[in-house]
């Protein structure tokens, strides 16, 4: 009996060092040899998607909780931790990169709340401009020098087109954002993409609405911002783009950065239906995307850009015309009901060229073909 109680308490001994919790400042720690970490989301697994960064002094990654609380895994080359996140709650740990440099990371949760709009007003305040292709040289050269019928060929509907179209402008090149082409239209982007550049978001929604354009379906660049647009320093704005489906009779959200378009029971939805359904039917939610990106993961970073949406009265291609406006503004910005009508983009600039509406009516009426684009707006 002492022999065995002498074995039990060296093996404690032994034992207890591996299950004593590492610690740094007060904080769990774990460890890494290389910067590239995964992560998983309840049981979606995103791979490689995040860098470790000792330099940053707090490394923060927002986390959606699509109820009370998520089950949040994060696994490095030779460690994890695990734990639950819940909204407005935040878990902070270091890793501790090859043995020297520690990284503080902390995951925030934050919870889905669907935004209010006003959908009584029946009639529209304001009127757009899209393309008509009515032998533009702009959308021919397009057209042809892309082979952008090809593309589309033998699809079974509109929102099939669609989703070709998004496929293909983000197969052309890398994101990176910090890159800009000498001239923003589609054409030119996609020639300097040939001599090796990237872009930004910004030139994914340029070149996936004019292609959409060029083959007949009417598409606008959509720009969405944070809630806290004003405020922040950085990451306030992303870009993407919504087509209107003829076929179905409705304007259709898609983004090429990440080759995404949201579904919910079968229909396509616009930017607003999305912001909803993330927050009332998550579950149902899907994210149709040829190229297989995860719901999870692009959720959890597009959600928090679903607050402000703007688009331009004149969505007419080509370079070479003067873009019409309303009351010298370009854009028509869908503000939340109750919300602060933004001034300023990231601290410094203004936010000057937008007309404001709570209303839906305004922002999703059906594309109307005008042959007068000087008396068109109002």
């Amino acid at each position: 009996m002492k022999k065995s109680l002498s074995f039990l308490l060296m093996m404690l001994v032994l034992v207890a060092p591996a299950m004593a919790q590492k610690t740094y400042k007060g904080l769990p720690v774990i460890e890494a040899k290389t910067s590239k970490a995964d992560y998983k989301v309840g049981t979606e697994l995103v791979r490689d998607s995040w860098n470790i960064s000792p330099e940053t002094e707090v490394d923060i990654m927002q986390v959606s909780v699509p109820k009370n609380k998520v089950k949040f895994t994060f696994y490095t080359d030779s460690d994890s931790i695990s734990f639950n996140v819940k909204p407005g709650k935040s878990n902070k740990f270091y890793v501790l990169l090859n043995g020297k440099d520690y990284a503080l990371t902390e995951i925030k949760g934050y919870g889905f709340e669907a935004q209010e709009f006003n959908k009584t007003n029946k009639v529209p305040a304001y009127t757009f401009l899209y393309e008509q292709n009515q032998n533009n040289a702009f959308m021919n050269t397009l057209r042809t020098q892309y082979n952008l019928d090809e593309i589309v060929k033998g699809a079974a509907n509109d929102t099939e087109k669609a989703l070709r179209m998004v496929n293909w402008v983000h197969k052309q090149w890398d994101h990176n954002g910090m890159n800009q082409p000498s001239n923003p239209d589609a054409l030119t982007i996609l020639a300097e993409v040939k001599e090796g550049k990237q872009f930004r978001c910004v030139e994914y929604g340029i070149v996936t609405t004019a292609c959409l354009n060029a083959i007949g379906l009417p598409a606008r660049k959509l720009g969405l911002k944070t809630k806290d647009v004003e405020t922040t320093q950085y990451g306030a704005g992303h870009v993407l783009l919504e087509v209107y489906l003829p076929d179905l009779k409705k304007w259709v959200m898609l983004d090429g950065q990440f080759d995404v378009m949201p579904v919910l029971n079968n229909v396509p939805l616009n930017a607003v239906e999305f912001q909803q359904a993330i927050a009332k039917n998550y579950n149902k939610l899907e994210i149709r995307s040829i190229s297989g990106t995860s719901k999870a993961q692009y959720v959890n970073w597009i959600y928090p850009y679903l607050y402000y949406f703007d688009v331009k009265f004149d969505n007419r291609e080509g370079v070479a015309f003067k873009r019409e406006t309303v009351d010298s503004k370009s854009s028509l910005m869908l503000v939340p009901v109750g919300a602060k009508q933004p001034k300023v983009f990231q601290i410094v600039g203004p936010l000057d060229y937008c007309k404001y509406t709570n209303a839906i009516v305004d922002f999703y009426q059906a594309p109307v073909m005008q042959n007068n684009p000087a008396t068109a707006l109002k």
